[in-house]
């Protein structure tokens, strides 16, 4: 079984759209000399690794090693093997700081933590469904009212989706081929003459 022994470059932990049998709810990975390793499901949105009677919360920039199983192009971590080799680069995350003011009055938040690809999804809603138009995103009020209702929709769809099941298209029947005209040939006899 391959191992490996490297600084952790990033730690990816993602939501489960539910719960799977064990009551994880997020998925986690790790970059480690250019390579993601799945660390599997976890109960919380951390990594905590035993540490002799201590357990320490895995941060980027720590030293780890371990052996992991290779399932396609899937490197799977064998999590009874996992060691943190040294804490001293770990550097914890960052946590979002308070939004600053501008000059303008409007307020930046600066290290958020929301997915870049939701927001431009929140942007192309408000452009889209909800007609804004270049001066509507100078307007604050109309900002949060369309982040409003990306995120009231986006938390109904993401409740519904697992409780939506696939319909299969009824079969259509085959087409019935069209019955020829019957050809009637006509006699070139005048009627009214008998």
């Amino acid at each position: 079984m391959p191992s490996i022994n490297g600084v952790v470059e990033v730690i990816s932990i993602k939501p489960l759209a539910q719960p799977d049998n064990y009551g994880n709810t997020f998925r986690a990975a790790l970059k480690i000399q250019d390579e993601f390793y799945s660390y599997g499901t976890i109960k919380k949105d951390s990594i905590n690794i035993k540490d002799g009677s201590d357990w320490v919360e895995l941060q980027k920039g720590m030293e780890v090693e371990f052996m992991y199983d290779v399932n396609g192009s899937f490197k799977n971590i064998k999590k009874m093997s996992f060691t943190i080799l040294n804490k001293e680069g770990g550097v914890a995350p960052r946590p979002a700081q308070q939004a600053t003011q501008q000059s303008s009055g409007a307020t930046v938040s600066r290290g958020s933590s929301v997915n870049p690809a939701t927001v431009g999804a929140c942007l192309n809603l408000a452009i889209e469904v909800l007609g804004y138009t270049k001066k509507d995103f100078d307007d604050e009020e109309k900002l949060v009212a369309a982040i409003r209702w990306h995120k009231g929709t986006f938390d109904k769809m993401l409740a519904l989706y697992p409780t939506v099941e696939v319909q299969v298209a009824e079969e259509k029947p085959k087409p019935v081929a069209k019955k020829k005209p019957v050809v009637v040939e006509e006699d070139m006899y005048d009627d009214s003459e008998i």
